[in-house]
């Protein structure tokens, strides 16, 4: 039986991990979308990394993407609750944050409540591991949890970092691999079909 041809544009890419840390980053898109609890709204705000080693880590993700249903990358998507009456201080204080440094890091913007009018600004993001659980395994994701001024990303000092938002339970689980290779017990390589 001859084997199936294979196609090289759809080999396995490099994938490139954002590292925790500060970064200024340029919005590439916003609209306002309704919450998955049905209830209030948040915006829906498109992102990429704009200055430093990482610029354009999210497009590049997005290129290596070959399946036809492709999509932005997760990790490159902030949602950013819009509060009501009833919403928690800390929600108030988070969209009071954003806007405030939005307009801080863009010379003379100030935000009119479009959404369309946040393309291509720039914004300082703060960024920290956020754990996910699927099928009994644990991912990692650098998301951007809180914004700050660009310019002090630029200087170094963007203020205090958020925390990482990890899974309890990840501790009492054995480690996850990290390539695609087994480690083989001394001996074992005599019965291998390959050694």
């Amino acid at each position: 039986m001859a084997l199936p041809k294979y196609d090289k544009s759809k080999r396995r890419q490099n994938f490139v991990q954002l590292p925790k840390g500060a970064y200024v980053i340029r919005i590439l898109d916003a609209k306002e979308e309704p919450n998955r609890s049905g209830r209030g709204s948040h915006l829906v705000i498109s992102f990429d990394i704009n200055e430093g080693e990482y610029k354009d880590i999210f497009l590049n993700q997005y290129r290596a993407n070959t399946n036809e249903d492709r999509k932005w990358p997760s990790d490159g998507t902030y949602f950013l609750t819009i509060p009501d009456d009833d919403t928690p201080a800390f929600i108030w204080t988070n969209y009071n944050s954003f806007f405030s440094d939005l307009e801080d890091s863009n010379n003379g913007f100030v935000f009119g409540g479009d959404p369309a009018q946040l393309k291509g600004k720039l914004i300082g993001g703060k960024f920290a591991n956020i754990q996910s659980e699927y099928n009994g395994t644990v991912y990692d994701h650098i998301r951007l949890r809180w914004t700050c001024v660009a310019e002090d990303v630029r200087s170094g000092n963007p203020g205090k970092m958020p925390n990482d938002k990890l899974i309890q339970a990840t501790a009492a689980r054995p480690a996850i691999p990290t390539d695609d290779f087994v480690s083989v017990p001394e001996g074992l390589d005599d019965e291998l079909p390959f050694a």
